[in-house]
């Protein structure tokens, strides 16, 4: 039996990442080779999907509507607790410990890791996107760093474009990179038959600055002279909520442009099946699994062309890929897509690849490799 030990900050539901490291929990622990032990800086929701056999640890140290970055005392906490557990948890016999965000990819800086470890490293913060200097002087310190440096087995991450720039960056941790994208349970979204509703488009995540939710509503304000009927559904909560109603107010586009908030999984596949199109401009970005939900439900992406966006949306195939912060074209694209352009069997093909069976396959393969390795060490 395998011990696999996951530490993440926040366990909500409502986020793609955590649904699909809970998918990849419940294929493990199927295979009944696996104990999955989950612990958490604090449980926002925790909803039946969740496999019974998952133990969850709940630290209970975060606020529920700030990011770690925001409440740096209870970050400080987290991490106090994380090593005390931690030690009392490493003693089990073929344990292997994964930790999924920033924060706890430092542990090994805070106390001695006698296991196996792989550390999950989303995306990178960049210096070009933080503004202020002490946002730009912990990216150096705490990312760049000592992130990209801690000693782990393995570092995985979800892109190609990561790998890189880990690469560039990291002084040890160069050649232990493994690149495994996140997956979904595409036989979900390739039962719902496509009925796509004229003029409608879509934009899903959480309401924060680096998803440019505020560059599609701009786009939509030139978009509603030429097409007053189209519509944009913004799906999602967070702390740009506000900001975003009084831009949808300022542009007058009430008719045009509506944040739904947190709708539920039902909603959410009915709305991508009825979309033109789903709208993404996220960087910087890890992968973007919402990409991956539009395309096996045969919707094409509007997205801008950067990395990794541009490692799953193809140009003219896939979806529209357009110049970085180019509102104009932007709004050209949004009024001159035509699904007819893309081929329903071919978008749900590209997302086929990345079928949860076979991601967790992977993961499964890495750790049952790290497990050996323990044994015989």
């Amino acid at each position: 039996m395998i011990t696999l030990i996951s530490v993440m900050d926040y366990l909500s539901m409502k986020t793609g990442g955590t649904r699909f490291l809970m998918s990849i929990f419940s294929k493990l622990l199927k295979t009944k080779k696996f104990r999955v032990i989950l612990v958490v800086g604090q449980v926002i929701d925790k909803p039946s999907l969740i496999d019974e056999n998952l133990e969850i640890i709940n630290l209970n140290v975060y606020s529920k509507y700030k990011l770690p970055h925001e409440q740096p005392l209870n970050a400080i906490k987290f991490m106090s607790k994380l090593r005390f557990i931690i030690k009392q948890l490493i003693d089990y016999e073929h344990s292997i410990l994964h930790t999924n965000s920033h924060l706890p990819n430092l542990l090994p800086l805070l106390t001695r890791v006698d296991i196996p470890m792989v550390c999950s490293i989303h995306h990178l913060e960049s210096l070009q996107y933080t503004h202020t200097f002490i946002g730009k002087l912990g990216i150096a310190i705490l990312q760049d760093f000592l992130e990209l440096n801690v000693k782990c087995n393995i570092i995985h991450v979800p892109s190609n474009h990561t790998r890189s720039l880990i690469q560039q960056k990291s002084i040890i941790n160069r050649h232990n990179i493994v690149v495994i994208p996140p997956g979904i349970d595409t036989r979900k979204y390739f039962a719902i038959p496509r009925k796509p509703s004229n003029g409608l488009f879509v934009m899903i995540g959480r309401l924060e600055r680096r998803k440019h939710y505020d560059h599609a509503i701009t786009a939509f304000k030139i978009v509603a002279r030429h097409r007053p009927h189209y519509k944009l559904a913004i799906i999602g909560d967070g702390p740009l909520k506000h900001e975003l109603v009084r831009l949808i107010r300022r542009y007058g586009l009430e008719r045009n442009a509506f944040l739904l908030g947190s709708v539920d999984e039902e909603t959410k596949l009915e709305l991508l099946s009825r979309a033109e199109a789903l709208i993404h401009l996220g960087y910087p970005e890890g992968f973007g699994i919402v990409i991956l939900e539009a395309l096996a439900s045969g919707t094409p992406v509007i997205a801008y062309d950067v990395p990794p966006i541009n490692e799953i949306v193809k140009n003219g195939v896939t979806g529209i890929l357009i110049e970085k912060d180019n509102i104009i074209e932007l709004a050209r694209a949004i009024m001159s897509i035509n699904r007819y352009d893309f081929d329903l069997k071919m978008l749900r093909h590209s997302a086929k690849r990345y079928d949860i069976k076979i991601i967790a396959k992977k993961f499964e393969t890495v750790y049952r490799s790290l497990a050996a390795e323990g044994s015989r060490s």
